[in-house]
């Protein structure tokens, strides 16, 4: 999947074997309908399905969920919102159960955390069940449809603020025109729409010369130049409509015929307009832009707390403020004015002169944004959008710059947060389809050593020339380094065969201490530090121990020169956010340091790969890291790695504590090649080259043989009541049955017949029970061992074993 998948790829490619809703091609015809449906659809929507309210959800939805998409995919409701599951999952509950049919609220507030923060956020959210016939009360889930109102609502309550403080501003400026009605120089009056005035205050007089009673008694249109008559019936007209204020410029006539230029200010109440007007005759124009522009700029800087407004003076010193700029920055206005604006740039931009070089770009261009880091009053730092406009008078001179700076510091860190998690994921399935790859060839080749190291064997019975024994010892060497790089690549990815069991890991890692020491060799100090309160951990000690020697033998090769390298194992608790998978609880964390070269940045993302290595030619195969990569995964947990050039690496496994009794680790021991009595085994091979050689070891072993390719051919043989006494098959098998499910069919039919597996890949194995299984390519040693501990099996091995 890539970075740009949707939701729909998403759900497609997801494992839902491991949650409670099963793989996609058993879900319910009603979950897919709705799936299809969300998808097409451009609304947030959301489905919650089957007891645990699993989560699925569309594009359109993602956003809501910020920093936990996509990780929300797949998990139950109360992992997704932990912090307000109690309302919401009690809601769904009762949904699920039938109590009552749907919910739906506007505006709902839910206390929610954000980028690890608790926001009060509001959401219009509706919940609807899903009808499904084979659910508990006939509901299978729940959708969800959810809108994010959280900035409207507050944008709302903002406006309702302003609001009321215009109200009183009103009511404050109607007692102030009560009060200087009789002494103002401005034309105050009350007229009705019909053109008439009711009341004028006595400025009218000393302004146009008429009597009160004799403006009273004329109509405007007597007194308004009759060029300006269209804008003073519109300005009526808006008033009618419900404009609450109109300002318009016209001329009334002196009662000696001479004209005057006025300003009217108009609005109206309960059938009235109330006017004020001011003699603007010598300086209309000038004084009424500036005016304008005056109180758009004190209007918008009152009313603004999220940025920060205010203005410079042409050499950048600080000339106004507003709460916008105190919220932000801190300082108060009394503070802060008369102070240059550099105070808000680090010590390193005002060395490099970028205050003076902002303002520079402004005044030569007309204005400048940028965005960067500036410091608050406190000294902290915030990321910051920054624009200055530069400020000119009419005849063009430069008198200032306008500047607005916004705090961007949260999304900005949203953002990067957002780009690690892309980049995370896109590693993350890279290395996926790696391990695909790898384990398919690694399964081939097995097959194929299998095939060659049998067949040797075969012949080292039978042969006695010295000079022909030589050659065969020589295939089977190189068939078991075969073997080996198999083995790894199979680890890395996790189709390796495991055989786990609970151990110190203290005493493990005491016991192999010598191993370890002869892999550091020359001049390396090899230090073990491991807790001796350490948790059991559940690990095959095989593929541990070659884990182990695979780190340290890198480390080793990481300091030529010599230095130390130190094993600690502590317990530790995982919150979800230490490591890339994003994995929690309780783990033994088992790391090995060194004091080596160090590992450049840029090849950090690749180390895991299979055969990637920056060593030299014959010095190493790649495959190290990878294994241990593979074992960390295969065992339930993740590896980690930090690395500073020219000061070391640290490779962290982290194994999860197991809460099973520790099991006692027998040292293993030369076996003989137990003989058979002539029993019958019946050998389930596909592919014939395996399946020959098989039978060639086990008649080598004196065991009579039947051979089939497939289970169901197997279980024909068995239902015959031919004499069987062990089943021999390999786990990958043509048609419906694989080995596995195989012996679980013999289990129940034929309890008395033992089955052993064999395998060179085992995907799904980690997670199955009860059955020995023997790892291809094996020695004959190993095949008459693991026949003869199935056959009579001993009561110290009554547990789940896997044969070497």
């Amino acid at each position: 999947m890539t970075r740009a998948a949707g939701m729909r790829a998403r759900v497609r490619d997801f494992d839902w074997t491991a949650t409670s809703i099963g793989p996609r091609d058993k879900w319910p015809e009603s979950l897919k309908l709705m799936l299809s449906v969300i998808f097409d659809s451009g609304f947030p929507m959301s489905v919650r399905w089957g007891p645990d309210l699993i989560v699925l959800y569309n594009d359109a939805y993602a956003p809501l969920l910020g920093d936990r998409h996509p990780r929300a995919l797949g998990k139950p409701l109360r992992d997704v919102w932990p912090e307000i599951y109690a309302e919401l999952g009690t809601l769904h509950e009762k949904i699920l159960q039938g109590d009552r049919g749907s919910f739906f609220a506007e505006d709902h507030l839910w206390q929610i955390q954000r980028l690890g923060v608790p926001e009060d956020a509001r959401f219009t959210v509706s919940y609807s069940p899903i009808a499904d016939s084979s659910a508990p009360n006939g509901i299978g889930g729940i959708l969800a449809t959810a809108f994010e109102t959280t900035e409207r609502v507050r944008n709302e309550k903002l406006l309702q603020v302003l609001t009321q403080r215009l109200e009183t501003e009103v009511a404050q400026r109607t007692r102030e025109r009560d009060r200087i009605w009789a002494v103002s120089e401005d034309l105050l009056g009350v007229s009705n729409f019909d053109g008439y005035f009711l009341s004028v205050n006595p400025a009218w007089t000393n302004l146009l010369g008429w009597t009160e009673d004799e403006i009273k008694s004329l109509h405007v249109s007597e007194l308004r130049h009759p060029d300006d008559a269209s804008a003073g019936i519109a300005a009526r007209a808006r008033l009618a409509q419900g404009v609450q204020t109109v300002r318009i410029e016209n001329r009334f006539r002196h009662r000696d015929g001479s004209w005057r230029w006025l300003s009217w200010t108009m609005t109206a109440d309960d059938g009235l307009i109330y006017v004020a007007g001011r003699h603007i005759t010598a300086e209309k124009e000038a004084s009424a832009a500036l005016r304008e522009s005056d109180r758009q700029f004190r209007s918008l800087v009152a009313g603004v707390t999220d940025y920060a407004l205010y203005m410079l003076d042409p050499g950048g010193t600080v000339a106004s403020w507003n709460s916008g700029a105190e919220r932000i920055k801190g300082y108060t206005a009394e503070e802060i004015i008369g102070r240059h604006f550099s105070e808000f740039y680090t010590a390193e931009d005002r060395k490099n002169g970028a205050p003076n070089r902002a303002l520079s770009i402004a005044a030569a261009t007309g204005r400048f944004e940028a965005e960067a880091w500036r410091v608050r009053k406190d000294g902290s730092l915030f990321w910051a959008n920054v624009v200055i406009d530069a400020i000119h008078d009419e005849t063009g001179n430069l008198i200032g710059f306008a500047k607005i700076t916004r705090d961007i510091t949260e999304r900005r860190n949203a953002q990067e947060s957002l780009e690690r998690a892309h980049q995370q994921l896109a590693q993350a399935q890279k290395m996926e389809a790696l391990g695909q790859l790898t384990g398919g060839v690694a399964h081939d080749f097995n097959n194929l050593l299998m095939v060659v190291s049998g067949q040797a064997q075969a012949l080292m019975r039978r042969l006695t020339d010295q000079k022909n024994i030589r050659s065969l010892e020589a295939i089977l060497t190189a068939a078991s380094r075969g073997e080996t790089l198999t083995r790894q690549l199979l680890t890395f990815a996790r189709r390796q065969p495991q055989n786990p069991r609970t151990v110190s890991l203290g005493q493990t890692v005491a016991a192999f201490r010598d191993v370890l020491s002869s892999s550091a060799r020359g001049k390396i100090d090899l230090q073990i530090e491991v807790s001796r309160d350490a948790w059991p951990v559940s690990i095959d000690i095989p593929e541990f121990e070659l884990a182990l020697v695979n780190l340290v033998v890198n480390a080793r090769d990481a300091m030529p020169e010599g230095g130390s390298i130190k094993l600690t194992g502590n317990n530790v608790t995982l919150r979800g956010t230490e490591t890339v998978e994003g994995i929690k609880g309780e783990f033994v964390a088992l790391t090995v340091s060194d004091t080596g070269t160090g590992i450049p940045p840029e090849l950090l993302t690749r180390i895991f790969e299979p055969f990637f290595t920056t060593k030299t030619a014959g010095k190493g195969t790649g495959l190290g890291l990878s294994q241990a990569y593979g074992f960390a995964h295969q065992s339930g947990g993740t590896i980690a790695v930090s690395s500073k050039l020219g000061q070391g690496t640290q490779v962290t496994i982290y194994l999860p504590r197991s809460h099973a009794p520790i099991a006692v680790v027998v040292s293993a021991e030369a076996t003989t090649q137990s003989a058979g009595r002539g029993q019958t085994i019946l050998v389930v091979e596909d592919n014939p080259d395996v399946k020959s050689v098989a039978v060639t070891l086990l008649e080598q072993l004196n065991y009579r043989t039947v051979a089939v390719d497939n289970a169901k051919s197997a279980l024909n043989v068995l239902a015959t009541g031919t004499p069987i006494d062990l089943v021999f098959t390999d786990v990958m098998l043509p048609g419906d049955l694989d080995g596995v499910a195989l012996a679980q069919a013999i289990s129940k039919k034929h309890p008395r017949v033992p089955v052993l597996l064999t395998s060179g890949y085992a995907k799904a194995l980690a997670a199955r029970h009860g059955l020995p299984i023997l790892r291809k390519p094996y020695q004959l040693s190993a095949l008459a061992e693991a026949i003869h501990s199935t056959l009579d099996p001993r009561p110290a091995e009554s547990e789940q074993r896997q044969l070497l």
